[in-house]
């Protein structure tokens, strides 16, 4: 019998769905506490597949993986002051760098209708964020400076979704639409924990973990296949508004 090889055997999307599966599954039966474990168990995964694909190397989208990991171990403690901030910030930390690895791969800004209406959508969404939602934030976290954090961390979500627009619609093939994917996916998964631990919403914990699963997924499939070939310029600026 041959040796067992983590990558050979057990591809990507056999181990994505198998993770939200088993995470769903313990979400269900289990208490938040085992949840969170397997949480992080699943992130491990998810970097053993990098590890085992040979990419793993010392660009920014390596360290935001290992960020990831570092903030699902703050989560163990979550209602702890020091952990909940540590998690706020290892956030912040994981946009911002998934924010300049693809605004360095953006040529010259053309911004179509289509971009301009994602972005009004966006900056409107923020602004009801930091308005209508900062009296059940505030009562939810432990001092101001959780709050500033919050408030960054949707600024720099703001910018993060905007830029993983203009990168799809700047190049063609499936690279860039696998970082878009992955940029949509940890908004709805922030967008599930806002509802799961700050409305208190329980099924929102299921939407939040599988948005996350599948949101690291698709950031480990862009480590893992990255080609730098395989970003060619589209042809949607016909008619774009250009800013040189």
């Amino acid at each position: 019998m041959g040796n067992f090889t983590f990558g050979k055997k057990l591809g990507l999307p056999q181990l994505a769905l198998l993770l939200i599966a088993v995470n769903l599954l313990v979400i269900y039966y289990f208490e938040i506490e085992v949840s969170r474990i397997v949480r992080l168990g699943s992130c491990l995964a998810l970097l053993s597949f990098v590890f085992a694909k040979k990419r793993f190397g010392k660009s920014f989208l390596s360290i935001a993986l290992i960020i990831l990991v570092v903030r699902d171990v703050a989560i163990l403690f979550y209602e702890e002051t020091l952990f909940k901030t540590i998690s706020l910030f290892c956030t912040i930390l994981v946009y911002t760098l998934l924010c300049l690895v693809i605004f360095k791969k953006l040529p010259t800004i053309r911004f179509s209708k289509t971009i301009v209406l994602v972005g009004l959508g966006i900056v409107i969404l923020n602004i009801f964020n930091v308005y209508y939602l900062s009296d059940i934030i505030i009562s939810s976290l432990d001092n101001e400076f959780q709050l500033m954090l919050f408030f960054t961390q949707s600024a720099v979500m703001l910018f993060m979704a905007l830029f993983a627009f203009l990168y799809n619609e700047s190049f063609e093939g499936n690279q860039s639409l696998h970082m878009l994917l992955c940029v949509i996916a940890f908004i709805f998964s922030d967008l599930g924990g806002l509802a799961a631990y700050f409305f208190e919403y329980t099924p929102a914990f299921y939407a939040e973990r599988s948005f996350y699963l599948i949101a690291t997924v698709f950031l480990v499939d862009y480590i893992a296949h990255y080609r730098n070939a395989a970003d060619q310029l589209s042809e949607i600026n016909r008619g774009a508004i250009s800013i040189n």
